[in-house]
């Protein structure tokens, strides 16, 4: 890292399940987060989706009453959900697409992603500083308008379902910031989800 980056916080500045977040400066002084999947966690995974395949062959075989919600195809499709998670060069590109669709919304912030420092296994992206969305009394001592806030989220929110098809599909507080000017930033966009014209047209 030090041959890339002018500076690097070796402690992770964030940690999850599939990768952890560290601090870095590059080589012109912008601060970043490096985003890197955990060493050894795709054999970890494929291994549970194994056993959690197995459970609920037995539960469909043992419980009629669960047949009708498919276990094992929820478990299939819950395995190519987290499959995509693992790829950070996909997470990257679906990021670039968010920025793509809010250029010029000026009240949502997507960080910039540094392709040159990016692959599968990690991406670099632009560091955001800002309120924790689940900190509500750092909201107000920021200065933050809570309803301005909610507005704001709420047509985000929208727009993504109803006009861009293609929405972040994992929207907890932990991936949600608030940035002075009552904006706000969201981070972390390995689950995404996609709704075709014509859904959208029934949805509305």
């Amino acid at each position: 890292p030090e041959a890339v980056f002018r500076d690097f916080e070796p402690v992770p500045y964030a940690a999850a399940s599939i990768a952890q977040v560290y601090r870095a400066r590059l080589q012109d002084g912008k601060a970043v987060v490096l985003k890197v999947r955990r060493p050894g966690i795709r054999p970890i995974i494929e291994a549970d989706l194994r056993i959690l395949t197995a459970l609920a062959r037995v539960a469909e075989r043992e419980l009629p009453e669960l047949q009708r919600f498919q276990p094992v195809e929820m478990i299939a499709q819950f395995g190519k959900s987290i499959a995509r998670e693992l790829d950070l060069a996909l997470e990257a590109r679906n990021q670039d697409r968010f920025a793509k669709n809010f250029a010029g919304d000026d009240t949502v912030v997507i960080p910039g992603i540094h392709w040159q420092h990016t692959s599968q296994l990690m991406n670099v992206q632009d560091f955001l500083e800002g309120v924790p969305g689940n900190d509500l009394e750092l909201v107000e001592r920021a200065g933050l308008d809570r309803k301005v806030l909610a507005d704001r989220g709420a047509a985000a929110v929208l727009k993504m379902i109803l006009i861009d098809g293609f929405f972040h599909a994992d929207p907890h507080p932990g991936n949600l910031f608030y940035l002075p000017g009552n904006r706000i930033a969201l981070i972390d966009f390995g689950m995404v989800g996609r709704i075709p014209p014509r859904r959208r047209e029934e949805l509305l």
